[in-house]
């Protein structure tokens, strides 16, 4: 008898595709052409600073605004000219869009009664979905006198209730305060992992789209840079844009070595050339500041090196500390992320501390 497959074993089918994608006002090209696969059911956030093109995907999904070329697919029929009222998606603004002489559970049934749905259904229906966001108390009050997280789960409740097959997120937890962000944040997630509707969310919060995404779709000048598990696009980004993008990266300059063949120099020491790294010229070394700790002298595991650092700073974060030092001839300045009951509290700023860290944690970059 074969094994059923677990959930994350099972292979998704593309709900959304994204064909070619471009955009252009004018002479302005906004987005370049972008491939992009959106599972059924997952949580996918599109992720860029400013001008980067995301909410322009958003909107182009939405039918807000039409591509320039290429297709959109929803689960292989192309939708591009399609309008937005006869999209199966709903959409969460970051200002919530209420009706502020609507109560709650009018807001949420909305949707509901223009398209003719019986009132018994509606009435049913809103006080399900006012049950899944925690709302069913607040049901008869209006917008004005509700918080911003209750407002923004009315907003979701509206865009639910209809049932749609993608709900697209643009930026809708920006205007919050940092406790309710990370409260919201929470109640996204678990609130999709419960309906199991496809959520397409925009953001440029790095550690938003970390806690909350099954995959992240990295942005940045209208082109899309890499695709990948939050995991993924944290140790192993692919271009410099994204280590430095995407987390807190020490990006080391890295040159062949003359005197061997796929070996490179770097402030840390000697390096393999990986397979992936083509082409002559400087790389960059990325490594995670919590990639590295301070070597107590035990022997080294395979794949461990040593180098020692001049110690410059030290800054107290609480359940970490984190130190400057200089390492190499040209004394590059590194920051390394270490427990605070281990980060050593005998160092003295111009120390030399050594450092224990592992290749399998260096990714070699194109530099630029």
């Amino acid at each position: 008898m074969t094994a059923a497959l677990s959930e994350e074993e099972v292979v998704r089918p593309n709900v959304i595709q994204l064909v070619g994608v471009t955009k252009s006002y004018r002479n302005l090209n906004v987005l370049k052409p972008v491939d992009l696969d959106i599972k059924d059911g997952e949580f996918l956030t599109i992720l860029g600073p400013s001008g980067s093109g995301k909410t322009t995907i958003l909107r182009m999904i939405g039918g807000f605004t039409p591509p320039t070329s290429g297709r959109i697919l929803l689960r292989g029929a192309d939708i591009s000219q399609v309008p937005i009222f006869r999209r199966p998606f709903n959409t969460v603004f970051q200002d919530y869009a209420l009706f502020p002489h609507m109560t709650v559970a009018k807001n949420v049934a909305y949707g509901l009664r223009i398209r003719r749905r019986p009132a018994e259904e509606i009435k049913t229906k809103v006080a399900a979905v006012l049950e899944t966001v925690n709302l069913t108390d607040k049901a008869e009050r209006y917008p004005s006198e509700l918080s911003g997280g209750q407002r923004q789960r009315v907003a979701l409740a509206r865009a639910i209730v209809c049932e749609p097959q993608v709900i697209l997120l643009d930026e809708p937890l920006a205007a919050l305060d940092a406790e309710l962000r990370r409260s919201m944040q929470e109640f996204l997630k678990d609130l999709q992992r419960r309906i199991r509707t496809t959520f397409v969310f925009i953001t440029h919060d790095q550690e938003e789209a970390i806690s909350m995404s099954d995959r992240i779709a990295v942005m940045d000048h209208g082109n899309l840079i890499q695709v990948g598990t939050p995991q993924e696009i944290y140790y192993k980004p692919r271009t410099e844009f994204v280590a430095k993008f995407f987390g807190e990266n020490n990006l080391l300059p890295a040159q062949p070595d003359n005197n061997a063949a796929n070996i490179l120099e770097s402030p840390l020491g000697k390096h393999s050339l990986p397979a992936s790294a083509k082409g002559g010229g400087s790389f960059l070394l990325a490594i995670r500041p919590e990639s590295f700790s301070i070597h107590d002298g035990s022997e080294l595991r395979q794949g461990q090196s040593v180098c020692v650092g001049r110690l410059e700073n030290v800054t107290f974060l609480g359940a970490t500390t984190q130190l400057s030092l200089n390492v190499g001839k040209a004394q590059q300045t590194i920051k390394v992320r270490v427990p605070t009951g281990q980060s050593g509290n005998n160092l003295a700023f111009g120390d030399d501390v050594p450092l224990r860290w592992s290749e399998a944690d260096v990714n070699v970059l194109p530099r630029g």
